[in-house]
């Protein structure tokens, strides 16, 4: 996939594609999903999760009536948990409490992840289906996310956005970690994609264009 920065168009086909990913992974018979957006909207490179909350079109609040106008809807709900720092509660708590309100079949968690080679620093979308432990990445391990822990199925999805300078030295030392200069481009556009890319794989009654209009 090219990088984020210089991309302003996301009509490419990278929408389809996202969905497609999404899909295939997705458990069956789905009737609701919840979205939560992990990460520190103040710091920039670990903004990505809040950021795509803010392109999700959540419609859990319509689902179950024709007052929308725009037809038939996948239930959607989203949540920004925050950081622990700023809380006092770990994310794995906070998205137990309102998956135990609400009862979603699914949970996707977007974050943003510590890259393991240059190469995929703010240019790769990636998926996981078991689930994901916020900070391991950069060494600040919290409460797991998963099946295991919520008893929903939990998909992860996230965007390299920083770097350990180990990683860019090839030492065995951990290092410091360091991120692009163009971070806020990486993130708000990977956000965008990212968003909307949920929206194409839930809400198959409307189009990407009409989509977008609704959210961007």
């Amino acid at each position: 996939m090219k990088s984020f920065v210089n991309d302003t168009d996301i009509f490419d086909g990278r929408l389809d594609e996202f969905a497609s990913v999404l899909k295939g992974i997705l458990p069956e018979k789905l009737d609701s999903v919840l979205v939560a957006g992990l990460g520190n909207k103040n710091i920039t490179a670990d903004s990505l999760g809040p950021k795509v909350n803010g392109y999700i079109l959540a419609t859990r609040h319509l689902s179950d009536s024709d007052e929308s106008g725009l037809g038939e809807l996948f239930s959607v709900a989203c949540v920004s948990t925050g950081v622990l720092g700023d809380t006092g509660i770990e994310t794995a708590e906070i998205i137990k409490g309102v998956a135990n309100q609400i009862k979603p079949s699914c949970i996707i968690v977007v974050d943003a992840l510590a890259a393991t080679s240059m190469d995929r620093l703010g240019n790769t979308v990636q998926f996981s289906d078991t689930g994901i432990s916020p900070g391991s990445g950069v060494g600040n391990h919290r409460f797991e996310i998963s099946e295991k822990t919520l008893g929903v199925p939990v998909i992860s999805i996230g965007i390299p956005t920083v770097v350990s300078t180990a990683v860019i030295s090839d030492t065995l030392s951990s290092g410091a970690y360091v991120t692009p200069r163009e971070i806020d481009r990486i993130c708000e556009q990977g956000a965008k994609l990212i968003g909307m890319g949920i929206n194409v794989c839930f809400q198959k009654g409307l189009s990407s264009e009409e989509l977008y209009a609704l959210v961007g």
